[in-house]
Formats: C-alpha cells, structure tokens, sequence
C-alpha cells in the first residue's frame, strides 16, 4: 500500500497546488510553513502521501486555506461584504481592510 496514490490524496494534492499558486506561494515556502521537508510536501501535492489534519488547520489559520475546499472542492458560494461590513466590529472591518491593501500590494508587485 505505501508507495501508492489515493485518490483523496490526488484531488487534496491538486487543490493544495491551485490554492498555493493562487496565493503566490512557492512549494518551498509551504513545506517550510508546514514544518516538512520540500520533498515530503511535493509528494503532498502529487497524491503521493496525505495532508495531515492539523497541517489542514495550520494552513487555514495562517492563510485562510479552507479545509472543506481541499477535502471536498466545495468553495463557499457568496460572501456579501455588505452584510459582514453592518455586522462586524471595527477592529475585524480595519483587518479586513488591512488583507484588502496587503492583497492589492501583493498583485502589483508580483502581476499574475
């Protein structure tokens, strides 16, 4: 069995690579977020070996990489701004605004 590829570990491995390049992340700068080797975390995304949970976890809180997305593919369908706007508190609207300008910056300097 070891050696071989799920196919859970595929589809988990190929929506870690889009969700990394879609944030601009190089495979080395993920293996050394999630505490592994640059091969370990190549065969991550290659199917080769699974994503351990709490590497899941630690992917989230870090950069908002949804765990229900690279188990299921299942995105969330709708955010309305407006609505997290009226609800939220200053502190979350000024963080948000923060991850907006940090995000504008990031695409300016790397254009995709």
């Amino acid at each position: 069995m070891r050696g071989e590829k799920k196919e859970i570990n595929i589809r988990i491995g190929k929506r870690l690579k889009e969700a990394r390049e879609s944030n601009g992340f190089t495979q080395e700068k993920l293996a050394e977020v999630l505490n592994v080797g640059v091969e370990h975390y190549r065969k991550v995304e290659s199917g080769m070996y699974g994503l351990q949970l709490e590497k899941m976890l630690l992917l989230y809180e870090k950069y908002k990489i949804d765990p229900t997305y690279l188990i299921t593919g299942n995105r969330k369908k709708f955010f309305d701004l407006e609505e997290y706007l009226a609800n939220c508190s200053r502190e979350e609207r000024n963080k948000l605004i923060e991850r907006i300008l940090d995000y504008m910056k990031k695409m300016l300097i790397e254009p995709q």
